[in-house]
């Protein structure tokens, strides 16, 4: 399938760039280096329509950061309206706030657009050491929303994100592709 070869095409192979003791990929979904293109974008998400459980949920939740524009692009691929946890609080009501702590920042996560009624199927970027899925999982929960999927585009296998969320939360994250990061370049060695 060709949206498949695209995104594998994007993240294989591509330049590593140490960040304290984790290495990050640099690539043209998640970095934009080079610029995202329109067809690039389009491939990720007809792969995460394939494999995500969209039709058993009735919102899509992600973060703002890299993932955002995965959140939208699904959004409008299904019709499903997508709350979003950003970095910074609005302050309104019903706003779930919610601590994180990932490979290059820590903080708050204020989640919005979440009620108790929704389905919720979690789209991402990359999970490498969960630190994110947790918070976004937990938020989600103190929403009293519920969880139907998690999917995201790619795992860095090194760190064990995927191991973490299943044993503090009892979830499955699914990822389209399994990132090795131990050489001088990323390595795609599976995919779903």
């Amino acid at each position: 399938m060709r949206y498949m070869k695209h995104v594998i095409q994007a993240l294989d192979e591509q330049p590593l760039v140490q960040f304290g003791k984790y290495k990050f990929v640099i690539n043209p979904l998640t970095e934009q280096i080079p610029a995202t293109t329109a067809e690039l974008l389009q491939s990720a998400t007809n792969w995460l329509l394939v494999e995500g459980n969209f039709k058993q949920a009735t919102k899509i939740v992600g973060e703002e950061d890299k993932g955002g524009i995965l959140v939208a692009s699904t959004s409008l691929a299904t019709g499903l309206p997508f709350g979003m946890a950003r970095w910074y609080p609005s302050g309104l009501e019903g706003q779930v706030a919610i601590a994180f702590d990932m490979e290059y920042t820590r903080g708050n996560l204020y989640l919005n657009g979440v009620n108790e009624e929704d389905r919720v199927i979690i789209v991402d970027d990359m999970i490498s050491t969960g630190g994110t899925m947790l918070a976004l999982v937990e938020a989600i929960q103190s929403a009293r929303a519920t969880i139907v999927d998690i999917i995201c585009v790619a795992e860095k296998v090194d760190y064990g994100g995927v191991e973490k969320v299943a044993e503090k939360t009892g979830y499955r994250v699914k990822s389209l592709l399994k990132i090795s990061t131990t050489g001088e370049k990323s390595k795609v060695i599976q995919t779903l």
